[in-house]
């Protein structure tokens, strides 16, 4: 929440009308049952899905253009302000709450906040708008509690029959065990099911609507549409951040339930591939990639969404962390001594840090200059794990006079 001496102004600017479209977001997510708002730097609503609503006890009619302080219950926005007020200076949180549902159970959410920063706030402390995701994670907080039961149950058991305790307490350790990890297998299924089917369809609907409707004004080629573009590429960025977030964490769930294993790679064929990266970048940086062929293989084995995905990542980095009017080169190469394909993504930025390079590919890391990113640190995790799929390599390699070469060298003719 913002500090009583930084009152938001009492009504939208005319700049941020022109984007958030609250009729046309809600249609988009209106249908969705995943609890989701967004609002902006002056803390009023532009999206909240009716299953947000429902959550908080406010009406989902009316909701956007409302004060986030207004809409939110008293204490929850006490108990939680530090979270809220870090989030608004651009810093990722999330914590869980619960209340007490229809039935008279605890209901538990995982919350996460997600602050966008616009790259024209260099330097800046606060964000141009926060996300919130809602996650039920109920099932969790029972199975843990059904844990504690049964470790009760243990117990007692050793406490009334020293005989066969040990036996009986194994019996019990193992049901345990399988019961937890039957219900988290199931929750983690159903949850990359409603992620991928529920909420990315209509992101990837938005941002081709947005571009398409860019499009359009520029062939109106008129002074006065500046604005608009501004406010529809910010748009776009919001989308393709929260697009993103949700593909690494999908990707990073399905590679830990399938252990390490993809299946066998398929015949891809490259220059369709490097083409649907290249449109997964926000509009207004594709013009900064700069693509070099020197691959003659136009078809190689690749699992092409894992690829896809990897080299997205990549790119986002580059382009966010070298300087904004830099190029940024993403090279495809032949090896024949040992038979691979080689990519490269090759900026000007400052370069990586000693200090970083050591953990530089594990969960959770982040560059020291992060501010045009909110994600959780799982870009250059989903790419070592991707290319570890494809038994392949990966590093980080300094580039003089400066920036950095990310260079994957993945084998090509195993599965003949």
């Amino acid at each position: 929440m913002p500090p009583a001496s930084t009152p938001p102004s009492s009504t939208p600017s005319s700049a941020d009308t022109l984007w958030y479209a609250p009729a046309q977001l809600l249609r988009l997510f209106g249908s969705s049952p995943v609890a989701m708002a967004y609002w902006g730097r002056d803390q009023r609503l532009r999206l909240a899905s009716p299953q947000w609503c429902e959550w908080f006890g406010v009406p989902s009619t009316g909701i956007a253009g409302q004060l986030l302080g207004e809409a939110l219950p008293p204490a929850f926005a006490l108990q939680h302000q530090e979270a809220l007020q870090a989030a608004a200076q651009g810093q990722r949180q999330q914590f869980d709450t619960c209340k007490t549902d229809a039935h008279g159970q605890l209901a538990w959410r995982r919350i996460s906040l997600s602050p966008h920063l616009w790259p024209g706030s260099a330097g800046s402390k606060s964000a141009q708008g926060v996300l919130m995701l809602m996650q039920d994670c109920s099932a969790e907080y029972a199975n843990a509690a059904q844990a504690d039961a049964l470790r009760a149950q243990l117990a007692a058991l050793s406490s009334t029959n020293p005989e066969r305790s040990e036996e009986k307490g194994e019996l019990l350790k193992m049901r345990t065990l399988l019961d937890w990890r039957t219900a988290m297998l199931a929750e983690h299924s159903e949850m990359l099911q409603l992620l991928s089917h529920e909420i990315r369809q209509p992101l990837n609907n938005a941002s081709a609507a947005m571009q398409a409707t860019m499009s359009a004004i520029a062939d109106l080629q008129l002074a006065q549409t500046t604005p608009a573009t501004k406010a529809l590429l910010r748009a776009e960025h919001v989308l393709q951040q929260v697009i993103g977030t949700l593909d690494n964490t999908l990707a990073a769930g399905t590679i830990l339930a399938v252990g390490g294993r993809a299946g066998a790679s398929s015949d891809t064929d490259l220059p369709t591939l490097v083409n649907l990266v290249l449109h997964d970048i926000a509009a207004d940086a594709r013009p900064r990639i700069q693509v070099v062929w020197d691959a003659e293989a136009r078809t190689v084995q690749l699992h092409p969404a894992l690829m896809r995905l990897t080299i997205r990542n990549l790119l986002n980095n580059a382009l966010n962390y070298a300087p904004a009017d830099s190029p940024v080169l993403l090279r495809l190469a032949d090896s024949d001594d040992p038979l691979a394909l080689i990519i490269e993504v090759i900026d000007e930025g400052p370069g990586i840090p000693d200090s970083l390079r050591p953990r530089l590919f594990e969960k959770g890391t982040r560059g020291s200059d992060h501010r045009h990113r909110a994600g959780a640190g799982l870009g250059l995790f989903i790419v070592r794990s991707v290319v570890q799929l494809h038994q392949g390599t990966v590093q980080a390699l300094p580039r003089q006079p400066n920036g950095t070469i990310m260079r994957m060298e993945l084998p090509q003719g195993l599965d003949d």
